[in-house]
């Protein structure tokens, strides 16, 4: 008798290792499939028109509101980006981002791992002039079916370095933003916030925002926001933590995970530079 009884229990823990193997495998596939669907539906944005002279818009001493839609449209600057960079002596960077924007670039998936990877083109972008606790953001990076991007937050403009919480089974640091000039698409952006508060924000983030482990389930599985201090994070709510902590809230939807795309929609920040993304359309 006790011998039926535990063979009838062996059968059920049987059936049960067997049901979630079978799960396992299934979701397996079916991220894989995602993988393999998703790396040959990318499609590269060019603007679909000219390549004009910038020259006599770029020597007027005061530039219209015509003008400066017209640079837009030809570098994906804004009046932010041209009046810092006409400010700054930065008119050939200009012209450089307008060449670079023009010119036809290959796209290549790069893995991270077997179901997550990015876009990445055959070039390095050029960019705008930073500033402290500008943010930037991309649409580049996919989990299988799901694009979710990357974001991260300047902490040093003059030398383009920025912090960001990357990867699962990494910290977060500071890294070059020179990484996202090679991704396929990406926008520069800046929050409507009093610079002696940014630089206040910036300073937080270097001190006390360094070493916090990735969790991409923040907001689901742990706090999406804790007063005691930041313990675990991700790429988006990273940089909207550094940023709640001094009462602004980036979070477009206010949903329980921030996305880098809740970011690039929220109203308090104003786009600096785009790349890659339809001018009229941008991450909608």
């Amino acid at each position: 008798m006790q011998r039926k009884e535990w063979n009838k229990k062996i059968k059920v823990w049987q059936i049960i290792v067997c049901g979630i193997l079978v799960f396992v495998l299934a979701t397996l596939g079916v991220l894989q499939i995602g993988v393999a669907y998703t790396e040959k539906n990318w499609e590269h944005w060019y603007p679909d028109y000219e390549k004009i002279d910038l020259s006599p818009i770029l020597e007027k001493q005061t530039l219209e509101e015509a003008d400066y839609d017209t640079i837009y449209r030809q570098t994906g600057l804004t009046k932010l980006a041209v009046d810092d960079m006409r400010d700054e002596n930065g008119v050939a960077q200009i012209f450089r981002i307008q060449e670079f924007l023009f010119q036809p670039h290959k796209v290549k998936i790069i893995h991270f791992n077997p179901f997550t990877y990015a876009e990445e083109i055959d070039g390095v972008a050029e960019f705008a002039y930073f500033r402290d606790g500008d943010i930037i953001v991309t649409a580049t990076t996919r989990v299988s079916w799901w694009r979710y991007g990357h974001a991260a937050m300047v902490v040093d403009g003059a030398n383009g370095l920025i912090i960001e919480s990357l990867e699962p089974g990494s910290k977060s640091r500071i890294n070059s933003v020179d990484d996202f000039s090679y991704l396929a698409n990406f926008m520069i952006l800046r929050p409507k916030v009093a610079e002696p508060l940014k630089a206040q924000i910036v300073d937080y983030a270097k001190k006390e925002m360094i070493g916090i482990p990735y969790r991409l389930t923040t907001g689901i599985f742990f706090k999406k926001y804790d007063e005691n201090g930041l313990r675990y994070s991700q790429c988006a709510h990273f940089v909207w933590y550094a940023y709640k902590k001094f009462g602004i809230d980036l979070d477009f939807n206010g949903g329980a995970i921030v996305k880098p795309q809740d970011i690039a929609l929220s109203p308090h920040v104003e786009l600096v530079q785009a790349f890659g993304f339809n001018f009229d359309k941008l991450w909608a």
